[in-house]
């Protein structure tokens, strides 16, 4: 079976963080949609925007995965193409693989919408590349194939994702992964339900760290460094190299990426990996891309004063979540200052840099200080870069030639959401 994942015209609904990543390498649980669809087997082909696809596969090669295509010019004889938006079950895992052995051409649709197809010598490469899926809709359904509508779980806002982490995160850990304490625990932690502990090797839990997985279970990879009087609820997740600070509060739902810094409080949020939040503050119900650095005492508001529903912007219309308590979505190479505090819902754009409190939508490439008198100034490019590649060398990454471009490449692609928002150009001043 020759796998091909695509991603569809969606991928709006989820900027700013879709402007770093293709949609299914969005988190939901401790896994990207990207590796539950590889459960179907092994993903051949990847469908993206152009502009991210050298970037896209520095990083699957970085993981190990080497032997794949993204964006092929043509496709092989018979190809199974799934949309990337695909939340996948095991009932839905199931009747995939047996309908791709019974029949020789299908098409399954949810809601008029392409789920999954077994196509053979079709020239479909243009439309998957350009998110053309609706035309590709069309074309197949004057082929004569044989359609199937189907119940399928397609991720369609990105409240979902911080709606629906914690079960997944408790789903994911108690079916796929095994509770052991193989690293160094000190003899005053408090361990609850330690059955469903899991210390990796190499990590260490300092004095007096409390683990408490009555509620979820926790899980921490190898080479994570608890300090002591931590506090961590589960369904928690900490990834490989992070650090969690003294005095640290990780709520239920906390999902933490590899070699993060983590301190204050945080609940009920999906954190990419290379990010700083080491000092006090509090980050609830919210999603973070990679490399963001969150000043100390940086808050994100997940609750409105009148304790009524979030609603959130998409394409200029605001959507009433029906979620009452919802943070912030924060994109890649964010940076917060000191006593950042940020509004109830708000999407904050690639590379922004935050001051004082804010209450809007903020775009990407902006330094925004209303609060401090200033107006929204866009960021220098090279001030940008250069702070990006500090960020990685202090991680020990390298910045390759394809992450600058992609860099630059989104500066010009987010310069019309600057210009709407009244982002002027030049040096940026407090009053």
């Amino acid at each position: 079976m020759e796998i091909c994942v695509f991603e569809d015209e969606y991928f709006e609904y989820f900027l700013p963080l879709t402007y770093t990543r293709p949609i299914y390498e969005l988190r939901l649980g401790i896994y990207t949609l990207r590796e539950r669809l590889a459960r179907l087997g092994v993903i051949k082909y990847f469908f993206t925007r152009r502009y991210l696809q050298n970037v896209f596969e520095e990083a699957l090669q970085a993981r190990g995965l080497r032997d794949i295509e993204v964006n092929p010019e043509e496709l092989q004889d018979e190809v199974f193409i799934v949309n990337g938006r695909l939340i996948l079950d095991k009932q839905l895992l199931s009747y995939l693989k047996d309908k791709y052995v019974k029949h020789e051409e299908f098409v399954f649709t949810s809601n008029n919408t392409l789920v999954a197809a077994k196509l053979r010598k079709t020239e479909i490469a243009n439309y998957l590349e350009n998110q053309r899926i609706r035309e590709l809709l069309r074309l197949l359904k004057g082929k004569g194939l044989e359609f199937f509508e189907i119940e399928a779980k397609l991720l369609e806002f990105p409240w979902e994702l911080i709606r629906d982490n914690p079960a997944y995160m408790i789903e994911d850990l108690e079916s796929d992964r095994t509770f052991e304490l193989l690293g160094e625990i000190a003899k005053t932690a408090v361990l609850y339900s330690k059955e469903k502990i899991h210390v990796g090797k190499g990590a260490i839990i300092e004095d007096y760290v409390v683990l408490d997985a009555r509620k979820g279970p926790i899980y921490i990879e190898d080479r994570v460094l608890v300090k002591a009087h931590s506090v961590i609820r589960g369904p928690t997740y900490i990834g490989k190299n992070s650090v969690i600070t003294e005095f640290a509060k990780l709520r239920e739902g906390s999902n933490i990426g590899e070699s993060c810094g983590v301190g204050g409080e945080v609940v009920n949020l999906i954190m990419h990996g290379f990010v700083n939040k080491y000092h006090e503050g509090f980050v609830g119900r919210s999603y973070i891309g990679e490399w963001v650095n969150l000043g100390a005492a940086t808050v994100t508001s997940d609750l409105k004063n009148t304790y009524g529903t979030v609603r959130f912007e998409i394409k200029g219309e605001r959507i009433d979540t029906g979620l009452r308590k919802l943070g912030s979505f924060i994109g890649d190479m964010v940076r917060t200052a000191i006593g950042t505090k940020i509004y109830t819902g708000k999407k904050i754009g690639v590379a922004a840099q935050l001051y004082g409190i804010v209450a809007v939508n903020v775009p990407s490439f902006t330094i925004y200080a209303k609060t401090l008198g200033a107006e929204p100034t866009e960021v220098y490019l090279d001030s940008v870069l250069r702070a990006q590649k500090k960020f990685m060398s202090s991680r020990g990454v390298d910045m390759s030639d394809s992450y600058k471009a992609f860099i630059k490449r989104l500066f010009e692609i987010t310069e019309e959401e600057r210009r709407l928002f009244g982002v002027k150009k030049g040096v940026f001043k407090l009053a």
